[in-house]
C-alpha cells in the first residue's frame, strides 16, 4: 500500500485537532483529581454498615472496654487486611474508635509496635443501637 503525502498530512492534522480538543476539555487551570474522597470518615457518625463492618464491631463487643490491635481483630474476624484497615480508619474517623500506638520498644520486643483500637462511649452506644435494631441482644 502506498501512502500519499495528502493522506499523511490529513492524519497528522486530525491528530493535532484531537490533541487540541483534549487540552480544551481538560484545561491547564484544572487541578488533576488524585482521589475522589477527601477523608476516610465523617465526624457525624454516618458509617456504612457492611457485613464486614458489623463483624469488626462484634469483635470489639466481646470486651467493650478493652483494646485490640488490627492483627487481633483480623484473627477474630478473618477479614483480609486490605478490607479491615480501611474499616478501622473509617470507624475511627467517624468517632466510633480511638487508637494509639503501643508503648513498647520495638528493638527489645523483637517486633514492631502495634496500633491499638478501642470503642469510644459514642461508638459503644452506636454499636449497641445497631445490633439492637437487628433484634440481637448485646451486653451493655
Amino acid at each position: 500500500m502506498v501512502v500519499r503525502g495528502a493522506d499523511v498530512r490529513a492524519r497528522v492534522s486530525l491528530k493535532k485537532k484531537v490533541a487540541r480538543g483534549r487540552k480544551a476539555r481538560t484545561g491547564l487551570r484544572e487541578k488533576p483529581t488524585l482521589c475522589r474522597l477527601t477523608s476516610m470518615g465523617e465526624r457525624d457518625g454516618g458509617v456504612r454498615l457492611s457485613f464486614q463492618t458489623l463483624k469488626v464491631l462484634e469483635a470489639f463487643l466481646e470486651n467493650p472496654a478493652g483494646e485490640l490491635s488490627g492483627a487481633e481483630v483480623h484473627k477474630r474476624t478473618e477479614i483480609a487486611s486490605g478490607t479491615l484497615y480501611p474499616i478501622l480508619l473509617r470507624l475511627e474517623g467517624a468517632g466510633w474508635f480511638v487508637s494509639r500506638w503501643e508503648d513498647i520498644d520495638p528493638a527489645s520486643a523483637g517486633r514492631p509496635r502495634r496500633r491499638l483500637y478501642h470503642l469510644t462511649r459514642n461508638g459503644l452506644a452506636r454499636t449497641t443501637e445497631v445490633f439492637a435494631s437487628f433484634g440481637r441482644g448485646v451486653p451493655a
